[in-house]
């Protein structure tokens, strides 16, 4: 019957290491997600583009 305890809890041990595992990357994941979606957000790509085209060229070809 000891054997037993002793197996199943080293299992149980396993599945929270690796639960603990999983919730930690996808809360990594969750992170990284928001931070580029807010840093792409703020970028107006629009605007640099118009202003790239309105820049006065140089004359040089």
């Amino acid at each position: 019957m000891h054997d037993i305890v002793e197996h199943y809890g080293k299992v149980i041990v396993a599945l929270a290491g690796a639960l603990a595992a999983v919730l930690l990357t996808v809360s990594v994941i969750g992170v990284v997600k928001d931070k580029t979606n807010d840093a792409v957000g703020k970028i107006a790509y629009e605007e640099r583009i118009n202003a790239a085209f309105e820049e006065p060229t140089s004359g040089k070809a």
